[in-house]
């Protein structure tokens, strides 16, 4: 028997097998998106390819193969609207090799590590890709004004005789904070960074560093804006006792370190040999400090005096720990006939805007307006800016006064948070001004470039006033009054002492 004959006796096997190796083809090319995000990474174009085979196996599978009228216009259908999705989604999906879903085992090099301008220039173009599809700002392609940037941080790099990690960082840096985008950044991974050790000692004494191979304090601040990202300058942290972050600033061994107290000043000289590593400074930190037991990042008090009750959240986190919490205290609040509420957000760093939404349900309001925005993917871009039906506690509701403390740390959703009280009409701000804008960006994903390891976090969406004819820049408090003081400004008034 031949294989032509064979091929004949055997035609109807061989159709079934054909149409269900290209059903899997297909299967399996659709597969590969999630697999990507919450996976393994791969190239946008593997999905292409394999689009492309399977339409094209069911182009010949039609022409060899006699089929139904229904099939020929069914599966044409069918996989072409497979293959369009496979083609085009790796390239729009803001999370596409991200590590948002998944964990990195890849390499991450230590800041001082010394690095060719080859891999430089791969990484600073892998991150200049990242910022092309995903962030909203660059739709239409980069700015002049960052490419430029761009162009002129490869040049210093090439012009270099060694390039360190933190080298390419603080070129990459002096592009992104061009973008005034504080949710934008590179962060090095701190596996090898070193602390100053005396820092505990003198902190204890009631020390602080004023001076830093003779800079004062505020010029190292203001010397370091270039390579840092924010909306607000108040939002820049320096961390003045980390080896890898005087690297990165340009400060080299001997360090020497003015310490002041307010009556005496105290100059010493340091080494690299200065500096041990995180886990022997915690020790040394122990030694002059009694560790305090930790606390969650939400808790509440309630002063039945002052008929006040104040939720304190460090950080945004959106989980049942945060949930039960706020229910407990709501509780509480209606047994005791409490008439103030407060959330104290100061020094929070953001996290999950849905804490502001779960404690809205406490708030006697059937409906509300949340942040707008404009999320990009890719070439789109979807637009949300919707009224919320508040699904209430209605045995819990609570009818009193509503605070929220801030500060120049109170940043993204923390500031989302203030946001949603204030411009709702929902309660009062007070304190000091949010760390970030209010039109602004956010909604992070995040990248390491594959030379370095370098950490980036990139926004995918604009985000706007919720009041537009608020025309503040931030969410500036009601009552003003610095970050210490707000209580004495909150107990003025709510009219207790």
């Amino acid at each position: 028997m031949n294989f032509k004959t064979w091929i004949e006796n055997n035609r109807k096997a061989i159709k079934i097998i054909g149409m269900s190796v290209l059903c899997l083809l297909a299967v399996l090319t659709f597969a590969l998106i999630p697999i990507n995000i919450f996976c393994a990474n791969f190239p946008e174009w593997v999905t292409v390819l394999l689009s492309v085979f399977f339409c094209g196996g069911l182009v010949a599978y039609l022409i060899i193969f006699k089929t139904k009228l229904v099939t020929k216009i069914i599966m044409p259908i069918v996989f072409g609207l497979v293959a369009i999705i496979c083609s085009f989604l790796p390239y729009m999906i803001p999370y596409w090799n991200s590590y948002v879903f998944k964990s990195y085992n890849g390499i991450i090099l230590n800041y001082n590590e010394v690095i060719s301008y080859k891999a430089a220039k791969e990484d600073f173009n892998e991150l200049k890709n990242h910022l092309e599809r995903t962030h909203p700002m660059f739709k239409n392609g980069l700015t002049e004004e960052v490419k430029t940037a761009y162009n002129a941080s490869l040049e210093r790099l090439k012009d270099k005789d060694k390039i360190s990690v933190n080298d390419l960082r603080r070129e990459i840096q002096s592009v992104l904070h061009l973008m005034g985008d504080a949710h934008t950044s590179t962060y090095n991974s701190g596996f090898g960074d070193t602390y100053l050790k005396a820092i505990p000692q003198k902190y204890s004494q009631d020390y602080d560093i004023t001076k830093i191979n003779g800079k004062t304090v505020e010029q190292i601040y203001k010397d370091a804006e270039p390579y840092y990202c924010y909306e607000t300058e108040a939002w820049i942290d320096i961390d003045l006792g980390s080896l890898a972050t005087l690297d990165f600033l340009g400060y080299s061994e001997p360090f020497i370190y003015e310490w002041s107290n307010g009556e005496n000043i105290i100059e010493e000289t340091y080494t690299a040999n200065d500096f041990v590593s995180w886990d022997e400074f915690v020790e040394i930190r122990n030694q002059y400090y009694t560790p305090s037991e930790p606390k969650d990042f939400v808790y509440y008090d309630i002063d039945e005096q002052k008929s006040l009750a104040v939720l304190t959240l460090t950080q945004c986190n959106y989980n049942q720990t945060y949930i039960d919490c706020v229910k407990t205290m709501f509780t509480e609040v209606k047994q005791k006939n409490i008439q103030n509420v407060a959330v104290d957000l100061r020094g929070n760093g953001g996290g999950s805007s849905m804490v502001g939404n779960e404690f809205i349900k406490y708030l006697p309001v059937d409906s509300y307006y949340d942040g707008p925005y404009d999320w990009r993917w890719g070439f789109l871009e979807f637009h949300s800016n919707v009224k919320i039906s508040n699904k209430q506690y209605k045995n819990l509701l609570f009818n009193g006064n509503v605070y929220i403390l801030t500060d120049y740390d109170s940043f993204s959703a923390a500031k989302d948070f203030a946001m949603l009280i204030q411009d709702n009409r929902l309660g009062k701000v007070v304190g000091e001004p949010s760390a970030n804008a209010v039109n602004g960006y956010g909604e992070v994903t995040y990248f390491y470039l594959p030379n370095t390891g370098l950490y980036v976090q990139i926004s995918t969406k604009k985000w706007y006033r919720i009041d537009s004819t608020n025309t503040d820049e931030y969410v500036m408090p009601d009552y003003p009054c610095e970050s210490k003081n707000c209580f004495d400004k909150l107990f003025e008034v709510i009219g207790v002492k």
